[in-house]
């Protein structure tokens, strides 16, 4: 993996868990008072369905950029390809889940995502964080071809 996409992937998604991390300890920390006078806002709304799932999935991403930084992890590209896309599949989850809060057209049509990612973040998070990770070890390098066998 090249530096600057280290770099680049590494700093945004440490931004997006502490930004998430600082919305879940305004919600649970501040008073019912202080949330109510803001729950109709669709931000707000958005935050408290995607935080908690966005912070697992960038968990996952942060420690297995590390991994395939430090250790030197290579793959080669039809894996690549195929972990990229879990880890895209993932994430794509829970952009479909948030969406119905923005469109408000498309509440009845996908709040089955919405539904799948709140679950899952309560039951199996480290199914969120397993598809960050394949996301994380996706950006990892290219292998050397294997030399042919005589």
């Amino acid at each position: 993996m090249r530096k600057t996409t280290f770099i680049a992937n590494f700093v945004a998604w440490v931004v997006l868990a502490v930004a998430c991390t600082a919305f879940l300890a305004w919600y649970h920390l501040s008073g019912t008072v202080a949330v109510a006078e803001v729950l109709d806002m669709a931000i707000v709304q958005v935050g408290i369905v995607a935080a908690a799932p966005v912070l697992l999935y960038a968990i996952g991403v942060v420690l297995g950029l590390l991994l395939v930084r430090f250790r030197g992890i290579t793959f080669r590209p039809g894996a690549k390809r195929a972990l990229r896309a879990v880890g895209l599949v993932g994430l794509a989850l829970i952009v479909l889940g948030v969406l119905p809060y923005f469109a408000q057209g498309l509440q009845g049509a996908l709040m089955w995502a919405s539904a799948i990612v709140v679950v899952a973040s309560m039951t199996a998070p480290l199914l969120l964080s397993a598809f960050g990770f394949a996301y994380a070890l996706g950006c990892a390098g290219v292998s050397a071809p294997r030399p042919a066998r005589s």
